[in-house]
């Protein structure tokens, strides 16, 4: 199993919808394998994007309120699967987990079991620190950070790069840090520019070359329940299929330099 998780620190950063397109390309270019999206979000923006239901959610499987989770598969034609995130009962479920002797390693104990072993797992995470995080940080493979370059997002993100340092050097898992991939950006805005260009500097080794621009084409597909990778816009569809593609080449060079 290959878990990878889409972390902020912050909402906005256009997380989920970098987490929807990882899903649709990495369905489409594995169709034997399976790719399960998971909303451990309790805002639910996934299920939301997708126009998709269930009763069987992560939060009511987490919270034992179900013994079966619902896995909703998307389009025939685009086999990626979603666990929506259950929103409240997510909530409920995340103070359920503050009560066992090791919280952290609750998700891994209780839910991993439900996918299969070779399965790719995708998470996207709340915009926050928190005993949901750091449960899939816990066991994720591959870590990706998306972010605006506007100011509030450039400052947070060395925040949240040095949680992680931290939190692998408490836990000794390895969780990582697959870069930092610029989702929301205006070129056109010299500040937006300037912030790009720092973050490049300060983190020369993790920023993805693809930035991804805002895009009027990126919200109406999602406002028409569409992944990013089905906007009408092919500018807006090869944006992510680029960044896609970047994260599929830094995964396979970690594999092959640490087995």
């Amino acid at each position: 199993m290959l878990n990878i998780a889409i972390l902020s620190a912050k909402g906005g950063t256009g997380k989920t919808t970098l987490a929807i397109a990882l899903a649709h390309q990495y369905a489409l270019a594995n169709p034997k394998r399976e790719v399960v999206l998971i909303d451990a979000d309790n805002q639910g923006n996934v299920a939301i994007s997708l126009n998709l239901s269930s009763e069987n959610t992560l939060g009511a499987y987490l919270h034992q309120a179900t013994s079966t989770l619902d896995f909703i598969r998307y389009r025939p034609d685009i086999p990626f699967y979603v666990v929506e995130s259950g929103r409240m009962h997510l909530y409920e479920a995340e103070k359920r987990m503050h009560r066992q002797e090791r919280p952290e390693t609750y998700i891994k104990e209780n839910l991993l079991q439900e996918f299969d072993s070779r399965a790719l797992v995708i998470w996207d995470l709340p915009p926050t620190l928190s005993l949901i995080n750091d449960n899939v940080l816990y066991f994720a493979d591959f870590i990706i950070i998306p972010t605006h370059t506007d100011y509030l997002s450039l400052t947070g993100i060395s925040n949240l790069v040095a949680y992680l340092d931290y939190f692998r050097a408490r836990h000794g898992v390895s969780a990582h840090l697959l870069g930092i991939a610029i989702t929301l950006h205006r070129e056109n805005v010299t500040q937006n520019r300037i912030n790009r260009q720092s973050l490049e500097a300060a983190f020369p080794d993790l920023m993805f070359r693809t930035s991804i621009p805002i895009s009027t084409a990126i919200a109406t597909a999602a406002q028409n329940h569409q992944t990013p990778l089905e906007s009408p816009d092919s500018r807006a569809r090869n944006f992510y299929k680029s960044l896609v593609k970047e994260v599929h080449q830094r995964m396979i060079r970690h594999q092959e330099a640490h087995g």
